[in-house]
Order: C-alpha cells, then structure tokens, then sequence
C-alpha cells in the first residue's frame, strides 16, 4: 500500500499544475478550453486545499453538485451522475487534498468549476469563485486510459 501511494504522489507531483478560471465562462457554445475536458474517457482532478479554508471549498462544491444535478442539460446531468468528489486523509504539504473522479467523463463537457459554476449560477458565480480562489493552493489535472 505504502509503494501505491508512493506512486500515486510521484504522478500528482509530475503532473503540471492548472489555473482556476480567471473570470466567469462565456457561454458553452463557446469552445471548452482543453484543461478541464476529458476526451480519454476518464480523468481526476486534485485540488489542493489550505486546511483552515476546505470548509468554503467544500461549501463551493455542495453549490457545483447541485447547479449539476438541477440543470436542464442532459450532459450536465450526466456529469453529475459521474462525478465523484473524495477527500483524501492524507495531506501533501500540510494542504487538504480533494480528488475529482470523472468515470467516465462526458466527452467534450467541461468540467472547471467556475465555468460550470457561471453557466448554472450567474449571479452567484462571483462570490463562489473569491471563495474557491482563497481555498486552492493549487489544481493538477490528469486524463486517464483504461487499461484493463
């Protein structure tokens, strides 16, 4: 277990690091950028979180799943109906880690909160992105083939 770990923390250390959107998305007949789409089928976000902050982290995702699963769109329902959030009891640098696993992803659907966050919740947007902007100490993003 202690080496599978130790490979999980090699890979998320080599993995380059993505901003969060820097202002509310346009709209999504605008192309998604390809940091948050997953076109492999499968992919994991890791967000590092300052631990004094994970409550407002976690208060942002609880918005992001229900703007997800109370959407008209049948892809971002889908999304919802995959997206599995976890909290790792592990910390990396003091940080609190949250893993993001879309399995399967919705090919060609973005997945950055803040765009999903503007899209579903214009008026809110703003305000929840100033709080996951104080939260995240930093975002890794990895695409994933199935191997068996």
């Amino acid at each position: 277990m202690r080496r599978l770990s130790t490979v999980v923390v090699t890979l998320i250390l080599a993995t380059p690091c993505l901003p969060l959107a820097q202002s509310p998305a346009p709209s999504r007949s605008t192309p998604a950028s390809q940091e948050y789409v997953f076109q492999s089928g499968s992919g994991l976000l890791f967000f590092y979180v300052h631990p004094d902050k994970a409550t407002d982290f976690e208060g942002v995702i609880a918005r992001l799943g229900q703007v997800l699963e109370a959407s008209p769109d049948p892809g971002r329902r889908q999304q919802a109906a995959t997206w599995q959030a976890f909290r790792s009891l592990d910390k990396v640098a003091e940080n609190a880690v949250y893993v993001f696993v879309f399995n399967p992803a919705v090919p060609g659907l973005e997945y950055d909160p803040v765009k999903i966050l503007a899209e579903a919740a214009p008026t809110e947007v703003q305000a929840l992105y100033e709080r996951l902007k104080a939260a995240v100490v930093r975002v890794e993003r990895m695409s994933l083939t199935k191997l068996r």
